[in-house]
């Protein structure tokens, strides 16, 4: 597993608790990340990656899954890639 992807089901588990799930997984649908802690997530990936996260970001489903996460940073952070 890659470092991003590794960071960032770190994050989740630690928000939501369940250690299972597939990097394609609706973190949302699955009650991984609830509306009381996606303020949560939202300062952790903006603080750790240094991007900035609007509502469109959220609604447009960019949080919805690990493999969204890391699609959406990599974009806005092309040398992410290197260790998606």
């Amino acid at each position: 597993m890659t470092h991003l992807r590794h960071q960032l089901r770190e994050v989740l588990v630690k928000l939501g608790g369940k250690p299972d799930f597939a990097d394609s997984q609706d973190v949302f649908a699955t009650s991984i990340v609830r509306s009381m802690n996606l303020l949560e997530l939202i300062c952790f990936l903006e603080d750790m990656y240094g991007v900035e996260i609007s509502q469109r970001d959220v609604f447009d489903g960019n949080l919805n899954s690990v493999d969204r996460m890391v699609a959406f940073l990599v974009d806005r952070r092309p040398e992410l890639a290197i260790c998606a």
